[in-house]
């Protein structure tokens, strides 16, 4: 029974001397609105930092390339073309006598036709309707993606500060607590000696006995429920909490 006693208060004093090492710092930060206000913000902006976040701001830079595309979507519809008029360009050519070969002569006889270069461009008359809608299209699904964040950043603000207050009232709950564990255990002791000493009948003895027991198995659910509360917040923010609470000092 004593080393069950021992191994007992061992476990309570490693677990109340962690939860203090844990929370010292957050202690602090508690008791001043100000410095608690500057820390939540700091986990909402933590929490911010999502895979939906990155994801969106992938989507973000497609949507910014395929506005681009849609205004210059036109451009590849667009035809340019030249030629010129080889005839009147060489106006003053040759031509050879097929009686004395060797006597070239000018060609003045040839016809001379305007204009001497024929430029052209050609487009489609539908581009001036279908690049302005595809440029609308582009644009209305990065707004779509602007309020996909904005809804992640409010989901992930309210996800994070609800487990804030969770485990500030998982750890709150766990030290009003420690003093009920603490007094059942004197009394147990203190009747543990009557018993031996021939002072209290076992009823006595069971009776503290059942009353110290009562108080560990609270302080065993209080000591889980405030560390699934602190991986919960710590999950959201990314880090450790004594890591986000050294971030107050920079």
């Amino acid at each position: 029974m004593k080393k069950l006693l021992l191994f007992a208060l061992s476990l309570c004093f490693v677990l109340h001397v962690q939860a203090q090492k844990d929370t010292l710092g957050l202690n602090y930060i508690l008791k001043s609105p100000l410095l608690e206000a500057r820390f939540k913000q700091l986990i909402v902006d933590l929490a911010s930092k999502t895979p939906i976040q990155d994801a969106v701001q992938t989507k973000e830079k497609i949507s910014d390339y395929q506005i681009a595309n849609a205004r210059a979507q036109w451009l590849s519809h667009v035809t340019f073309f030249t030629n010129l008029n080889e005839n009147s360009f060489n106006r003053n050519s040759t031509y050879y006598n097929p009686n004395n070969p060797n006597d070239p002569k000018n060609d003045n006889n040839k016809n001379n036709y305007y204009p001497t270069y024929n430029l052209g461009l050609a487009f489609s008359l539908g581009d001036f309707f279908t690049t302005p809608r595809s440029v609308k299209i582009a644009q209305a699904q990065k707004k779509l993606f602007d309020a996909e964040r904005q809804a992640d950043l409010r989901s992930s603000k309210n996800k994070v500060l609800i487990e804030y207050e969770n485990f500030i009232a998982t750890k709150k709950l766990f030290e009003l607590h420690l003093p009920l564990l603490e007094e059942a255990l004197n009394n147990f002791q203190s009747t543990e000696k009557k018993f031996a000493a021939g002072e209290v009948a076992i009823e006595v003895y069971s009776a503290a006995y059942k009353a110290y027991n009562v108080e560990m198995v609270q302080n065993v659910k209080l000591v889980r429920d405030m560390n699934q509360a602190k991986i919960d917040l710590e999950t959201s923010i990314n880090m450790p909490l004594e890591n986000a609470i050294q971030l107050m000092n920079k």
